[in-house]
């Protein structure tokens, strides 16, 4: 009996020394991975305690020369920190030609951008040589933040000098430069902001900066009418230097913009050092001196631009548009199927009609700047991976976003079962008690917002389906208008 006593205390003893080794092997290789981590440029000057938790949430990858790790057109859930070898960044420009926009080795990171802004231009990541690659799920890493101020220091930091560096790719005029060359532009462009409706450039005042759209929407005007309507990846400001004279026209945000200054000593030092980029310069210029003056003689133009801006169809990327000619009289096929499907219908006809097509009364899926978004205090209005804005589970009826839409493209309806479950209840019991209110009269049913947002969660959109003669369709921006 004394001896199945002791084996029984040495066979714990074994097991207790076992488990502490373990842990003493765990506790140094995570030392090593901590120690690790700090050496790369990227995560330099985060705690210890961060990189513990980075090192817990990745994944080593490898890939071999070749392997296209990222599409630029294609989403990508995770951040990549580059432990060896060496990726390129690529993009294609407005003009569809492939620009490289630089060359990462070890250190580095890719894959963060859309952790600090939703349209971020992403770029294709090709692995030039063997890499091994530290994967971390972004929404990981975006949980992780808020405790970590270094940590999202850094990272948006890295995020900043690549979004102006993929800007400079994506504009034509700036495409053809070498990456060093953008890299050195780049370091001299100064950051702006405007609010929407602000002035940027004033007719009459003298020219002070060239001016490259990072976000958001422009109009130029000259007194009252609207000539231009320009958006990311668009400059102006090119006359007035080019030319040594005040600026001929207005220049305001359509939306809250942000933009890339240079000013105009670098601007005459840069063409100096780049006699192509004066000649590019100057064929664009004319060109816009050409339009400028053809669209103040042409008073359809005019009109279908005004029309475009005030209806809001060029602040999204596409419009759906529906062809009389094709539409059977009295059908409200389309109609019916959308209300079938979201419990009250999201379109409505007889909205702008261009080249003969009827824009329809919907949500424009603003890119930047939406008022909807803006407004709604649950932060209940966000961006799916198909660039639709939808309304989420947060929405709680308030019905700000309602108003706030120039578009009348959001309305609110009953909300029969999206919010019915028992743990809505429970958070709508919840916020009462933290907010208790007098009821002075009889409680409405529950309300949400209700909006087309190009039938997110569903494989189809119900109003194209249902079309019996192909006239609705889903129409890019771009192929509708030719300004």
């Amino acid at each position: 009996m004394m001896g199945a006593s002791l084996e029984h205390q040495r066979q714990h003893d074994l097991t207790q020394a076992h488990a502490q080794a373990l842990a003493r092997q765990h506790e140094q290789r995570s030392l090593r991975q901590v120690a690790a981590l700090a050496q790369l440029d990227c995560l330099r000057g985060v705690a210890p305690e961060h990189l513990a938790q980075i090192a817990a949430m990745s994944a080593l990858r490898a890939f071999v020369p070749g392997t296209v790790i990222l599409h630029e057109r294609a989403p990508c859930e995770f951040v990549y920190l580059i432990l060896r070898g060496t990726v390129s960044l690529a993009l294609h420009d407005r003009g569809g030609q492939k620009v490289l926009i630089g060359i990462l080795n070890r250190g580095d990171c890719f894959g963060e951008g859309p952790l600090f802004g939703d349209l971020f231009r992403g770029a294709s990541v090709t692995a030039e040589t063997i890499c091994y690659l530290l994967q971390i799920p972004r929404s990981q890493l975006r949980t992780l933040l808020p405790e970590a101020p270094e940590l999202a220091q850094a990272l948006r930091s890295i995020y900043r000098h690549r979004l102006v560096e993929s800007t400079l790719g994506q504009v034509p005029l700036f495409s053809r430069l070498s990456p060093f060359e953008r890299s050195r532009l780049a370091a001299l462009l100064q950051p702006e902001h405007y609010p929407r409706g602000a002035t940027i450039i004033r007719e009459g005042e003298p020219g002070q900066a060239l001016y490259v759209i990072e976000e958001g929407q422009v109009v130029v005007a000259q007194g009252e009418q609207t000539i231009a309507h320009l958006d990311e990846g668009n400059f102006f400001g090119e006359m007035a230097l080019l030319d040594k004279l005040p600026h001929n026209a207005d220049v305001r945000a359509l939306t809250p913009v942000e933009v890339l200054a240079l000013p105009a000593a670098d601007f005459a030092e840069l063409l100096r050092q780049q006699p192509a980029l004066l000649v590019q310069l100057k064929d664009v210029a004319n060109q816009r001196r050409a339009d400028n003056a053809a669209i103040r003689t042409n008073h359809e133009r005019t009109q279908e631009l005004n029309a475009a801006i005030q209806r809001g169809l060029l602040r999204g990327t596409h419009v759906l548009v529906r062809d009389p000619a094709r539409c059977v009289e009295g059908c409200r096929l389309c109609e019916e199927a959308c209300a079938a499907r979201f419990g009250a219908t999201r379109i409505t006809f007889n909205g702008v009609m261009l080249h003969n097509l009827d824009v329809t009364n919907s949500c424009r899926q603003c890119r930047v700047g939406a008022e909807c978004v803006e407004a709604c205090p649950e932060n209940a209005i966000q961006w799916n991976d198909n660039g639709a804005l939808v309304v989420t589970d947060q929405c709680t009826g308030c019905g700000a976003c309602v108003p706030a839409c120039p578009y009348d493209a959001v309305q609110l309806v009953a909300d029969k079962g999206a919010h019915s479950s028992p743990l809505w209840a429970l958070w709508r019991q919840i916020k009462h008690l933290r907010h208790p209110t007098i009821p002075l009269q009889a409680s409405q049913p529950p309300q949400r917002a209700n909006k087309c947002d190009l039938c997110h969660g569903h494989s189809d959109m119900a109003c194209v389906s249902a079309c019996p003669t192909g006239a609705l369709r889903l129409m890019p921006v771009e192929e509708l208008f030719s300004f």
